[in-house]
């Protein structure tokens, strides 16, 4: 009888790793956030419009795959497609190619059923990384993968697996070497067999509270040639708007935007347009925190 009971204990863990998961992909400012989503075969991506004019089109399938090339211009647009095929995907947005850029890598089953992965802050300043595993087969170990940006992953260290198991065994990594400058770090694990096949598991997002409370990370291009575009990112702890506005040399008021966020490190673009030469003040105002920068219009 105990026998049956572990069985059936085994099969029900073996068919909610086999479970659809469906990733949820938001539209806006600009920006496919997540831009990086890793999956298995038989889960899908759903793109939900959250605002401007946009499409979500495939630049390069696996072999076997179907592209797509769906518009989300209007409230309520959104586009699921489901991935059949393992492989690398990539795709854009046709009307703003060079900035709004995703990818999906796409593995077969996980070696490993994993029954919890989750980061959290560490005791001393950095990130715990934690998961643990139901069942291993052939597994030889795992990678700790990291970026912070959402988008570039650098391997940061690696952990020795149990190999062949049906019992619970729990791991973890402390990286006490999350950047100062990064208030959202992302993580993902990558686990190798013993073959040298590698698959990879769900993308993480850290808060790193030790880091310093920061808007905005990155302006460019500055100077600013007319009609320009100022690209942005920032940092945002929950979904809402980033207040924009652009101020000239005498303090008045010429430009002003609202861009939509996620939690995590989101993208902007903001339309300076055909404004007249000359040294501009734009300030960037959110939740608590207010942020002013000298930008140059040529």
């Amino acid at each position: 009888m105990k026998k049956i009971y572990t069985l059936i204990a085994t099969l029900l863990i073996l068919k909610s790793s086999f479970a659809q998961t469906t990733f949820t992909v938001h539209v806006s400012n600009f920006q496919f956030n997540p831009a990086t989503v890793n999956a298995v075969v038989g889960d899908k991506i759903k793109w939900v419009w959250d605002n401007g004019f946009h499409t979500t089109t495939s630049t390069s399938v696996p072999t076997g795959a179907t592209t797509w090339d769906a518009p989300l211009q209007t409230t309520g647009a959104s586009f699921t497609y489901t991935l059949s095929v393992a492989g690398s995907y990539s795709y854009e947005c046709t009307v703003h190619p060079t900035q709004m850029q995703g990818t999906i890598t796409v593995t077969g089953a996980l070696p490993v059923v994993l029954s919890s992965f989750g980061i959290s802050p560490a005791k001393t300043n950095g990130a715990l990384v934690a998961w643990s595993t139901a069942t291993e087969q052939n597994t030889d170990h795992f990678e700790i993968m990291r970026s912070t940006d959402d988008k570039n992953f650098t391997k940061i260290s690696s952990v020795s697996a149990a190999g062949n198991s049906s019992s619970i065994h729990n791991y973890s990594f402390t990286d006490d070497a999350v950047p100062s400058y990064a208030h959202f770090v992302y993580y993902y694990l990558s686990v190798v067999d013993k073959d040298g096949k590698k698959s990879s598991s769900n993308i993480k997002m850290f808060d790193n509270i030790n880091s310093k409370p920061k808007l905005i990370v990155s302006l460019s291009p500055n100077p600013i040639s007319r009609p320009g575009h100022l690209m942005l990112q920032f940092n945002a702890e929950k979904e809402g708007s980033m207040h924009v506005q652009l101020f000239n040399s005498s303090g008045k008021l010429v430009k002003e935007d609202n861009m939509s966020a996620v939690v995590g490190l989101n993208n902007g673009h903001f339309h300076v347009g055909d404004v007249p030469a000359g040294v501009y003040t734009i300030i960037f105002s959110m939740d608590n925190l207010k942020e002013s920068y000298r930008v140059v219009v040529q």
